[in-house]
């Protein structure tokens, strides 16, 4: 069992809390959906597809097919009970080799969900594999800069004096390895906080170029859930965009 299948009623309840400020539905969601673009007719992926939330908001535009898989059985149970039109969902890992063939997809997209892997080459490879040529990968990962400060010490970046001049450093940018990294009330699992070095460059050395990259912010509306949080993640990003394109 994965750890979010013991937390996935939890998601779920949380997503559909409207007295509250949400992460996901007020900054990541709307701003992913958006930056994916036209998928009306197109052949879909998606890499950790939860219980199937941007799949249900996509479908609007009436896509060919979406295909999605998450590691999580129970987040996957609930996507397929949606019954979202042109639309299956199965339990699959990201860090193994992807079963579908070769050119078999117009758009890859992962919603939050690189960061739980360590290689993510081995990934970038197998998205670049079964998309079609000219195909597009979107993904939305923490943003470097919010990781890295809005931590403990412990794992944040910073330094500063001691009263003898002694200069302390704490926290490490390039420290790629998995860290343990707070999700609220969701508990704290472990991430990979990967350099814009790493994610740019991984996709540039496995077939792709970048042709898109947002820094995002929250909805307006999201502001009357709570406006401090607004305020937060207004002036700190909490996450990022990027789109590469096969050659």
């Amino acid at each position: 069992m994965t750890k979010y299948d013991s937390l996935a009623k939890h998601y779920l309840s949380r997503r559909q809390d409207k007295t509250r400020f949400d992460y996901n539905r007020d900054i990541e969601v709307p701003a992913l959906i958006k930056f994916i673009g036209d998928v009306k007719g197109k052949t879909i992926l998606d890499l950790g597809c939860g219980f199937g939330d941007h799949a249900q908001k996509l479908s609007k535009q009436k896509y060919k097919q979406l295909i999605g898989f998450d590691i999580s059985k129970e987040l996957v149970k609930f996507a397929n009970e949606q019954k979202i039109p042109n639309s299956e969902f199965y339990v699959g890992d990201m860090s193994k080799k992807l079963k579908h063939k070769d050119s078999s997809f117009d758009i890859v997209y992962s919603s939050l969900a690189i960061h739980y892997l360590k290689n993510i080459d081995k990934l970038y490879k197998e998205v670049n594999r079964v998309l079609k040529k000219g195909g597009v990968f979107c993904f939305s990962t923490g943003h470097p800069i919010f990781n890295l400060i809005n931590q403990t010490k412990k794992s944040m970046i910073g330094s500063e004096k001691t009263k003898s001049g002694k200069r302390i450093i704490y926290g490490n940018y390039f420290n790629e390895k998995p860290q343990l990294n707070s999700l609220g009330s969701l508990g704290k699992l472990k991430i990979c906080n990967y350099t814009y070095e790493t994610l740019i460059k991984t996709g540039l050395n496995n077939g792709f170029e970048l042709i898109d990259y947002k820094d995002i912010k929250p909805t307006a509306s999201s502001k009357k859930y709570d406006a401090d949080k607004h305020r937060l993640t207004s002036t700190l990003p909490t996450f990022i965009l990027f789109k590469f394109q096969t050659k």
